[in-house]
């Protein structure tokens, strides 16, 4: 970098000094002007002030070239201001090739993906339930625990276990254990993130059996029950990370086998709905 002379202004009526004033223009090894300038000190008497005020205006310039360089794939060049390139008075920065900002190897679309990224969400938590289809009469009440886990950007991996019993009042009591897994995507609404409704729509198969309970420690028949189908969630930030969550979720039973011999076959189609929170932990 070489830097002219500054050009001075003239003295006043009392002979004391308006200023002095410098034209700093940046070119490359090409000729190229890439930046220009003009730089004004009504209090100088010397040139070191304009000299460093010309030094960080360049740093500034360069700084604003490395990151037009990452949008830019050089293709198009930039038109050169216009006036001439050097004139009496004028400070002219050269960068060499070694100097010159260089193409970031990543995408401007990956360079913001990094910036704006989250860490991946991982929520544990509990509903309570009611279904029907279980049984060939009469639905089944319980809880179900939960965890919610991102394996990718908006996809979520959601395990749960439910256990539960009969609604009817009878001697007889029917209790329900299964397990389920859903694969979801989860959609966001028009909110702030982690501020508002989130949606998750998912897909999942479910296994467990369902027994009966004649008194406090006999048991009686069991059987088995598969099924497959669609589920939804809607998830509603409450804050600290803790979330209401509401559900619903249909499906067809794959086996269709009763639960006691004088009971007739559980129906095809099964539907439950699911009310309870979750807690996103950091």
């Amino acid at each position: 970098m070489s830097v002219g002379p500054a050009r001075g202004a003239e003295g006043t009526s009392t002979g004391k000094p308006v200023g002095k004033s410098v034209d700093a223009v940046i070119v490359d090894d090409a000729g190229t002007i890439v930046a220009k300038r003009t730089l004004t000190d009504r209090n100088a008497r010397t040139c070191v002030p304009l000299a460093r005020a010309v030094g960080a205006w360049a740093s500034l310039v360069l700084d604003a070239e490395q990151l037009r360089a990452k949008d830019d794939d050089g293709s198009v060049p930039t038109a050169p201001p216009s006036g001439p390139e050097s004139s009496p008075g004028t400070s002219t920065l050269h960068l060499s090739s070694s100097s010159r900002p260089t193409r970031d190897t990543a995408s401007p679309s990956e360079s913001t993906e990094s910036a704006t990224h989250t860490p991946r969400a991982f929520e544990v938590g509990t509903t309570v339930y009611l279904r029907n289809g279980v049984m060939a009469s009469g639905a089944v009440s319980g809880i179900s625990p939960f965890i919610a886990v991102e394996f990718a950007n908006a996809w979520i991996l959601r395990p749960s276990l439910a256990v539960g019993r009969s609604t009817q009042a009878s001697p007889t009591v029917i209790n329900q254990v299964a397990g389920r897994a859903d694969i979801c995507r989860r959609v966001p609404g028009n909110y702030i993130e982690r501020r508002g409704i989130e949606a998750d729509l998912c897909a999942g198969l479910e296994g467990g059996v369902v027994t009966t309970q004649t008194g406090p420690s006999a048991r009686g028949a069991n059987a088995g029950r598969l099924g497959v189908g669609p589920s939804a969630t809607l998830r509603g930030e409450l804050g600290w990370g803790v979330a209401l969550e509401v559900r619903g979720l249909l499906g067809a039973n794959l086996l269709l086998s009763p639960l006691l011999p004088d009971d007739g076959q559980p129906p095809l189609l099964f539907a439950a709905a699911e009310i309870g929170v979750s807690v996103r932990l950091p």
